[in-house]
Order: structure tokens, then C-alpha cells, then sequence
């Protein structure tokens, strides 16, 4: 104190009050320099997800089908060989994007079709606002499947400053329809490509936002959902051409699955070179994995695995996954523990130093231990898996817990209703050859019991198989013209029944569902 009252009579009243701006000034910025500084640390984050993507059609795996962009990514990464999705594309995305378990949010037993308005609630916290809240630009380019009607649930208004891409699945390769409506969009506004091929356009479009689009003075998250190899089946015919000893056999198109799983690779290549001029590789994680299981009609191969797309078994969930991150991450190594699509959330943003900003309790764990060797341990906790598609009211329903897989077989006909058990040892068959049903019924009735507690937490409104529209409905001429916008919608949930009427109906419910969002 005496130090500053000799300061002013020394200096003078405004010599003082400079002294204390100057002081002020270089400490805000050392402080922003700090900040700055420490942002250039953080990683960069890439998530590549491939859609129905076979576990033995990629080339580490011993596929014919040529993909050294992701045996790349294989060898100077990490091999996660127990990754586990769901069935198929909009519960993994769901997963993916909030932490939490597909089933809770009502998107878990089918994918969100064209003629229907639901998406994930508001109420949910996504992936790319944590990192948008840290400072990160964030993009996305391909698939979206996580809501299509409302503005409120676009990309571009669920953490993604930018997005170019389209909201459905199914669109086709060349002329960008589902349905009859045009699905290719940025930020909101159609653009027409021509007939250019979709995954082309997905891996030029990823490479445009890495080379020219990005805010350079900060680290970025880039989501890269490619539509391939989904159907429709559809290819260059010069790709096609590669793979001549693939016979496209009846009610197969193995020649044209080979091509398209080629083409995404050629995309992922275009990514990863583009990480290269820019000189930011060595900085930025990249993980690369598949929705789902491939459907095997197409040509796609998930063997040693049982099942595929729309199953529960093996095949339909351990899907093929790499992470690379060559500042920190051992370029070989394999984890052989069990990571899910929902460990996700936790496990990247704490990698990147960044808070994960959810509110709701969320069913990932954080798995970067693990990843990186440091301390590898078991996941803990069940994982459940379900399906409800294609066929109206057949649900398959799956649990592993330790090494016991329980799958549950129902099929509700008309007026009688189907069902059996299958239990499987992971660790001694990891193949699902050998049902343990009846050596080991305690297993299967606690197994039984806790399946039927999961799905009790499903919303009664949550999505089920609608495989065909209502006879009524038509597409739109351009899904980007039909969002309703924002300040058109009411900002509150519909609360639906009051207090005790949903404590009475929810007592009839039961274990069929939940009457009220949680």
C-alpha cells in the first residue's frame, strides 16, 4: 500500500493509472497467449464412420477389396478388435453423438425413415457442442439420420458450424434422391452436384474443409458419416471393373459392394492427404470405424462372425475400428478389451482436454486408458443391443455381460408369440457356434431379467420399424425447403398427460415403456 501512495506522489495520479493499464494489458496478453497457446495443443478430432461396412472387407482383415487408406490408418494406429455398434445407422449415430444409450432416447430399436418427424430430443447434449464450447470449429459432411423436420434438429443447430451433406439414408449415389425428394444440402441450402458420385463428393468435401473452410487459429472437429457401402447399390462402372473375379450373383452385388467400399476408401485417402499438406497429422486424432455389421445380401463379409446388419449377433455389432494419433498413440497396438460407440463422448473429449458438457447421465465410459496401453482394464457395466427391422413387430434383443451374450429371439404373429434364448460363452466362442441355453438356465433367467428391466427405460413414443410410409404421405420436392424453421416452434417438450395420469398410466405400462422423457 505504501509502495503505491509513494507511486503517486512520485509519478503523478495519471502516470499511475497508466502504469496500471500497461500492468493490466500485458497481463491479459500473456493470458490470451496462454489460451491460445494451449489451444494449438489441443488435437485435432476426425471421426470417419463407415455404413454397413463388413468386418472382413477391409484389407488388414484379409479382404480382396483394396483399401490401403485404412490399412493405413490400421498401421500407424490402434486396432480396437472388440468395438461395438448396434444393428444399424441411426441408434450407432445416436450413441455416438450424445454418450447415452439408444434405447433411452427412443431411437434404438429403428432408424429414423423420411416420413417421420421424430429425432433425438433437445434435451440431449451432442459431441460437437463440447467441442464447439472448447473453442473448436467443428464440420460435418455425409449422413446425418438423427432428425429431419425441424431446424432444431439439423446439424448445423446440434453443435456443427458447418454442414454439407444430406439428412436421410438410402439416398442414391448418383442423382442424390430418397423417396422421390433431393437430399444434398450445405448449411441449409440445396446444391446440385450433378451426377457427381456422393462418396466422391463426401471425401472432396471433407478435404475442402481441412484445406480452405477451417478457422486455422483453431483446432478442429471434423464428423465424416459416409453413406457407403449402404445401398443402393450403385458404383462407377470404372471401380466396378477392379473387381472382376467378384461375381455380382442373383440377389447379390458383390462386384458393385467391392467398388463402393474402394470408392470410400479412395474419399478416406483424400482426408488423410489433405491432413498431410497441412502439416496437422501428427496432431490430430482419427478414428475410423462402421455403423454396423455389413448386410451380407450385398456381398459384404463379416465372417469369422455370426449374422450381420439387423442382428444382434457378432457380425452385426463388432465392427471393424482404428484410432490413430501419432503424437500419442503406439502405431500397431490392438486393444482387445470390449469399447462401445457410446465410450465416444467421454473418451475423445478427454483426450482433447475438454469438458464433455452433458447434464443427463450418460451410459459411456471413458476408455482413453485403455486405448493408449496406460492402463488397460474391462469395460464395466452390461452393453444391450436391439432390432425391430425390417419385419413389423419381430424384435431381436441382446446383452453381454462379462463373458455371457444372451440373445433373445421374439416374434409377435397375429395371435400367438414366438420366442427362445440363445446363450453364448464370448470368451471360449466368440463366433456364437455353441448355444449354452440349456447347460447354464440361471445364467439365462438373470440375463433374461435384466433385458427386460433395459427395455423398460424405452419412451412409449419412441421409433419402431416403419418400413413403408402412410399411404398419404408424398416427399418433398427438396428436404432443405420443408425444415421448419426455429422461431416456428414451440422451445418446450409436449409434457403430454398431467402428473397423475401419467403415474396411473405408467403403472399399466409398466416394463413396456416409459410415459415420461428421462
Amino acid at each position: 500500500m505504501n509502495d503505491i501512495i509513494m507511486m503517486v506522489f512520485r509519478f503523478g495520479v495519471a502516470s499511475f493509472y497508466c502504469a496500471i493499464f500497461l500492468v493490466a494489458n500485458v497481463t491479459t496478453a500473456s493470458a490470451k497467449a496462454k489460451l491460445e497457446s494451449a489451444a494449438e495443443e489441443r488435437p485435432n478430432i476426425i471421426i470417419i464412420l463407415a455404413d454397413d461396412l463388413g468386418w472382413a472387407d477391409v484389407g488388414y482383415h484379409g479382404s480382396d477389396i483394396e483399401t490401403p487408406h485404412i490399412d493405413r490408418l490400421a498401421k500407424e494406429g490402434v486396432k480396437l478388435n472388440r468395438f461395438y455398434a448396434t444393428p444399424f445407422c441411426s441408434p450407432t449415430r445416436a450413441a455416438l453423438m450424445t454418450g447415452r444409450d439408444p434405447l433411452k432416447l427412443g431411437v434404438a430399436y429403428s432408424v429414423l425413415m423420411p416420413w417421420e418427424n421424430g429425432g433425438v430430443s433437445l434435451d440431449e447434449h451432442f459431441m460437437p457442442q463440447s467441442f464447439q464450447e472448447a473453442g473448436y470449429n467443428t464440420a460435418m459432411v455425409g449422413k446425418w439420420h438423427l432428425g429431419h423436420t425441424i431446424e432444431q434438429h439439423t446439424p448445423n443447430a446440434r453443435g456443427f458450424d458447418h454442414f454439407y451433406g444430406h439428412m436421410h439414408t438410402q439416398v442414391s449415389y448418383f442423382d442424390h434422391q430418397i423417396a422421390n425428394g433431393h437430399d444434398f444440402q450445405e448449411n441449409g441450402k440445396p446444391v446440385d452436384h450433378n451426377g457427381e458420385y456422393a462418396t466422391d463428393v463426401h471425401g472432396e468435401q471433407a478435404a475442402r474443409f481441412i484445406t480452405d473452410l477451417r478457422d486455422k487459429t483453431k483446432p478442429f472437429m471434423l464428423y465424416i458419416p459416409f453413406l457407403a457401402p449402404h445401398s443402393p447399390m450403385e458404383a462407377p462402372e470404372e471401380l466396378k471393373d477392379k473387381y472382376p473375379f467378384r461375381l455380382d450373383l442373383p440377389g447379390s452385388t458383390r462386384k458393385t459392394y467391392a467398388a463402393m467400399v474402394d470408392s470410400m476408401d479412395q474419399a478416406i485417402g483424400k482426408v488423410l492427404t489433405a491432413l498431410d499438406e497441412e502439416g496437422v497429422a501428427d496432431n490430430t486424432i482419427v478414428l475410423f470405424f462402421s455403423d454396423n455389421g455389413g448386410f451380407e445380401n450385398y456381398g459384404s463379409d463379416n465372417g469369422p462372425y455370426r449374422g450381420g446388419k439387423l442382428e444382434v449377433y457378432e457380425g452385426g455389432i463388432r465392427v471393424t475400428a482404428v484410432m490413430r494419433w501419432p503424437e500419442k498413440l503406439a502405431a500397431g497396438s490392438e486393444v482387445d478389451e470390449i469399447v462401445s460407440v457410446m465410450d465416444m463422448l467421454p473418451t475423445l473429449t478427454h483426450a482433447a482436454g475438454v469438458e464433455n458438457g452433458t447434464e443427463k447421465e450418460i451410459d459411456g465410459v471413458n476408455r482413453w486408458s485403455t486405448i493408449t496401453g496406460e492402463k488397460v482394464s474391462k469395460r464395466e457395466g452390461a452393453l444391450y443391443f436391439a432390432s425391430n427391422i425390417p419385419v413389423y413387430n419381430k424384435f431381436q434383443l441382446g446383452v453381454i455381460d462379462g463373458k455371457w451374450k444372451l440373445v433373445q429371439n421374439i416374434d409377435h404373429k397375429m395371435t400367438s408369440t414366438e420366442f427362445d434364448n440363445q446363450l453364448f460363452d464370448l470368451d471360449a466362442d466368440p463366433y456364437e457356434k455353441n448355444d449354452l441355453t440349456d447347460d447354464y438356465p440361471a445364467v439365462v433367467k438373470q440375463l433374461n431379467k435384466k433385458i427386460n428391466k433395459w427395455r423398460s427405460m424405452h419412451p412409449i413414443g419412441g421409433s419402431y420399424v416403419k418400413i413403408n410410409p402412410h399411404p398419404g404421405w408424398r416427399a418433398p420436392k427438396d428436404y432443405a425447403d420443408v425444415i421448419i424453421p426455429a422461431e416456428k416452434i414451440e422451445e418446450a417438450p409436449h409434457e403430454g398427460f398431467g402428473t397423475l395420469e401419467s403415474i396411473v398410466l405408467q403403472r399399466r405400462y409398466g416394463e413396456k415403456g416409459r410415459i415420461k422423457y428421462e
